[in-house]
């Protein structure tokens, strides 16, 4: 899953938004502005922030129902909440459905930015984890021959590049027919595990490809976590 590299601000008020914002880049960290829950929503799977700042009392939905959305959507971005009301209960629903820190308005600035360098490390970790899971499960799928559990794992877009047979797939109808081919011919000792590395962005897969030799995998990901692109190739003779 690539990380967007900025803080996700949404409120409906333009001045505490602006304000947000300006604290931010003074201390280099990039935002995007969002004045409602559905326009944050609507922007979301093609950017997927570090980090999200969000209001509570904004009309159509509140910041507690955008948290409940993404939960709801399996969407977890580490989450600041922020508002005016002192009412306890908003801060325990807060912290209930994962908030990191919940900050009554004026917004304490050090401590602010303390929670968002949190809530960034925190994305990163859970974020790296989430992608190695996504190939534990990828490969499981294929080791069980599950097609649908496998298709799953990709966006409908996807792409797939295999150098040993020449193949280069777009869309996830012709990466279905593909795999199709390949699970009902693959060997007993098909993909097992050799190695799995984490460069970048990207997963790097050693294992035992369909025909039980070992090839090499880079996997990408899309900003909601699904297989975005993968590339098989023979695995290099030096390793």
């Amino acid at each position: 899953m690539q990380r967007s590299g900025y803080v996700a601000i949404v409120d409906d008020d333009a001045s505490m938004r602006e304000a947000l914002a300006r604290l931010l880049r003074v201390h280099g960290i990039n935002s995007w502005n969002y004045p409602s829950a559905r326009a944050f929503l609507e922007a979301l799977p093609s950017h997927m922030p570090d980090c999200l700042i969000v209001d509570v009392n904004m009309p159509d939905m509140t910041g507690i129902e955008l948290q409940c959305e993404l939960l709801n959507c399996d969407v977890r971005i580490p989450t600041i909440v922020i508002s005016a009301s002192h009412d306890k209960s908003i801060a325990a629903s807060a912290a209930s459905l994962g908030a990191v820190a919940v900050f009554l308005k004026p917004v304490p600035r050090d401590a602010l930015m303390a929670a968002i360098n949190s809530a960034k490390k925190r994305h990163y970790t859970h974020t790296r984890a989430d992608r190695s899971g996504v190939v534990v499960d990828w490969l499981d799928a294929c080791r069980s021959g599950q097609l649908n559990a496998l298709l799953n794992l990709y966006e409908e877009r996807a792409t797939l590049i295999c150098d040993c047979d020449g193949i280069n797939l777009a869309g996830r109808n012709s990466i279905a027919i593909y795999w199709k081919s390949k699970l009902e011919s693959k060997s007993v000792s098909a993909f097992t595990l050799d190695g799995m590395i984490l460069t970048g962005d990207e997963i790097q897969v050693d294992c035992q490809g369909c025909k039980g030799k070992p090839v090499r995998v880079h996997f990408r990901f899309s900003p909601l976590g699904k297989i975005l692109h993968t590339r098989f190739g023979p695995l290099p003779c030096s390793v």
